[in-house]
């Protein structure tokens, strides 16, 4: 079928005065059917045409992420008044468990204070959880709630809760507002600061996890990040956030590098609460994902060098679904992918041996996992990433230094066998260096 412009049909029709310029543009296009030439059957020297309108809307995204003084404090208006509309005084709110039994009775006090009615949905954090039963659930409470159209959700706990909450309300009604509260380290500096909401999926025959296979990009409104939350959260899980901030260190700041090389261990011990090198260290992190995200909202561009420790962790996670944390996955890919960039040569020895004291010692994070020396496993998270990449490994390395990253769409499994021995080696030298002292 070939398709011919119809120029004499282009100014037949004038939108409204009131219709932008922008909201569509129309064509017409006359074609004949080659298939049915002229000598046969009823559709002989079929011509006809189509009419084509293109919607171009702009999609105006504009939220704001605040790092505020302790939320809860009395004189902080920020949860009362954010958005709520003139004529209702209510919140609608989903909270971790966790966070629930610690500030449960102080966040319903708060808006006691403030004669603003409040629902609460409670939900179990942990990745296990992360599931569509959890956005069901929310989805009933919002429609025994009768949620408004303009009436912001208040989503308040760690990164599953918040990616819960997130897609619950892009869904309900076609999406509704929502307001983003993290309460851990790693969801202040993660999943705080972008667009994505998400969950799990389970295959209905094969029982295979899929890490965020479900989900929307949906911007929040707010984001309040609140670092006084952290001093609440056990060692292991502020060890955890680490895993994020160090992965950006490496690919985006030396500063931020260096700053964790010195403070890491005071940070975990203080869990955050001093002053000037959590607020910079949570500063820089948060800075460098609004730069790294902010031009690039909807993943149209692949290469992502926030996608660094995001390779082999997934299948990582999943396959040790409650043994591994998030950032403990991707720090264990981190410290993967810091090998390959020695096998390529990007790296010295000397450059992976600091870095790794940064990770082992300073951050107390884990740099292996037994998964890692499975080559067909590893070489599967490429496959993977390759089907969530469209098509190419698009695999950010760090490239020649600490802070810079490159990324490569040729890795072999070769390079994977030999980076999986290295790390088998390093393993070994390090448990024979502790067993003699």
């Amino acid at each position: 079928m070939s398709l011919v412009k119809d120029e004499s049909t282009e100014t037949r029709f004038v939108p409204l005065e009131r219709a932008p310029r922008n909201v569509f543009k129309r064509e017409v296009f006359s074609y004949k059917d080659e298939q049915f030439p002229e000598t046969q059957g009823p559709r002989a020297g079929n011509i006809a045409k189509i009419v084509h309108w293109r919607n171009c809307f702009p999609l105006p995204i504009e939220y704001s992420v605040y790092l505020c003084d302790p939320l809860l404090r009395a004189e902080n208006a920020l949860l009362g008044e954010c958005l709520l509309p003139a004529n209702l005084s209510r919140r609608f709110c989903v909270v971790d468990d966790s966070v629930w039994a610690i500030y449960g009775e102080k966040l319903k006090a708060y808006f006691d204070e403030r004669n603003i009615a409040s629902k609460y949905v409670v939900l179990p954090g942990g990745e296990e959880h992360k599931n569509i039963g959890a956005v069901f659930q929310v989805l009933d409470a919002l429609c025994d709630f009768g949620l408004h159209r303009r009436e912001p959700i208040l989503a308040i706990g760690g990164g599953v809760v918040l990616d819960i909450a997130g897609f619950a309300a892009s869904l309900y009604r076609r999406g509704v507002p929502y307001i983003r509260v993290p309460t851990t380290l790693l969801a202040i500096v993660d999943a705080s600061v972008g667009v994505k909401t998400g969950i799990d999926y389970t295959h209905t025959v094969t029982d295979e996890h899929f890490k965020n296979r479900m989900g929307a990009f949906y911007a929040p409104v707010a984001s309040f990040l609140d670092k006084t939350f952290v001093a609440t959260q056990d060692e292991r899980q502020i060890i955890n956030g680490l895993g994020e901030i160090l992965k950006l260190a490496l690919v985006r700041s030396a500063e931020l590098f260096a700053l964790l090389e010195e403070h890491a261990a005071d940070l975990v011990r203080m869990k955050f609460q001093q002053s000037f090198v959590p607020d910079r260290v949570i500063e820089l992190s948060v800075e460098i994902m609004l730069e790294e995200l902010g031009p690039n909202l909807w993943e149209q561009k692949l290469e992502r060098c926030v996608d660094y420790g995001h390779t082999f962790s997934k299948v990582l996670e999943m396959k040790c679904l409650g043994e591994l944390c998030h950032g403990e996955a991707v720090n264990i890919d981190g410290f993967f992918c810091v090998l390959l960039s020695e096998g390529r040569g990007w790296l010295d020895s000397r450059t992976r041996n600091r870095i790794l004291r940064v990770m082992r010692d300073c951050c107390r994070l884990p740099f292996y996992h037994p998964l890692c020396e499975d080559v067909d496993t590893m070489w599967q998270a490429v496959m993977d990433g390759i089907e969530h990449r469209d098509g190419l490994q698009r695999i950010p390395l760090i490239y020649h230094e600490i802070g810079r990253c490159t990324f490569v769409n040729d890795l072999t499994k070769d390079e994977i066998k030999v980076a999986a021995q290295k790390l088998v080696h390093i393993k070994k030298n390090l448990s024979e260096a502790q067993a003699s002292q």
